[in-house]
């Protein structure tokens, strides 16, 4: 008898996938409620004209509400997908001036060498979990520690396994006691969680169980 895991397989490379998928992962209010967490993580904490990076920009939904709500910083999004990152131009156009795009993958490749300009906030949302590890999401804060400059912010809204559950969790959706332990292992401070969304232990699917996670750079002594 196979056992149920909650996770989700994707083929992003795939532009009929990725076009399929982008139509199906529309903000709802629940997700916009994430999106303004991060909004106002970001006016809270980084300059007018403060630089953000985006880590998976999928179809750039959280890059237009940001860009849209931010009128002088500047962007620079990053996925490993070509379909997504056409997606997110097309959507993202009326911004040109304002955001650049890099297609890397986040844990082999030196991305945080290669975003322009110093950064003062790495972002994040319902993307990490698919580097399907803890190891690799360690990783990848790490890299984003790297590319901060001073007391940058670091903002993950991600699926998470919640406690409690007794159901079997893809290998990228781990507890968020886990997560802030990795933030503080690898360069941050005043890692906590802001909030759990779309909790659900009794039913949970691949689209529930969320969490907004805020880290500061720790700075050198």
């Amino acid at each position: 008898m196979n056992e149920t895991v909650i996770g989700a397989d994707h083929e992003f490379h795939d532009r009929d996938f990725a076009l399929a998928w982008s139509e199906r992962f529309s903000p709802t209010a629940q997700r916009l409620e994430l999106f303004e967490l991060v909004l106002g993580e970001l006016r809270a904490a980084i300059p007018a004209h403060g630089r953000v990076v985006e880590l998976g920009i999928g179809p750039g939904y959280l890059a237009n509400h940001i860009l849209q709500a931010m009128p002088d910083i500047s962007y620079c999004g990053i996925d490993f997908s070509t379909p997504m990152l056409d997606i997110a131009r097309a959507r993202l156009e009326r911004y040109a001036s304002r955001i650049t795009y890099l297609q890397a993958d986040l844990v082999d490749d030196d991305w945080q060498e290669a975003v322009a300009g110093p950064v003062d906030a790495v972002i994040s949302t319902w993307a990490l979990h698919d580097l399907g590890s803890q190891q690799n999401v360690q990783t990848v804060y790490a890299k984003s520690a790297g590319a901060l400059r001073g007391r940058g912010i670091l903002l993950n809204g991600d699926f998470i396994r919640p406690d409690g559950a007794t159901q079997v969790f893809e290998a990228g959706r781990f507890e968020v006691a886990r997560h802030l332990e990795l933030m503080r292992q690898t360069g941050f401070k005043h890692a906590k969680c802001l909030a759990l969304l779309e909790h659900d232990l009794e039913s949970p699917t691949s689209a529930k169980n969320y969490a907004c996670l805020k880290a500061l750079r720790r700075m050198n002594p």
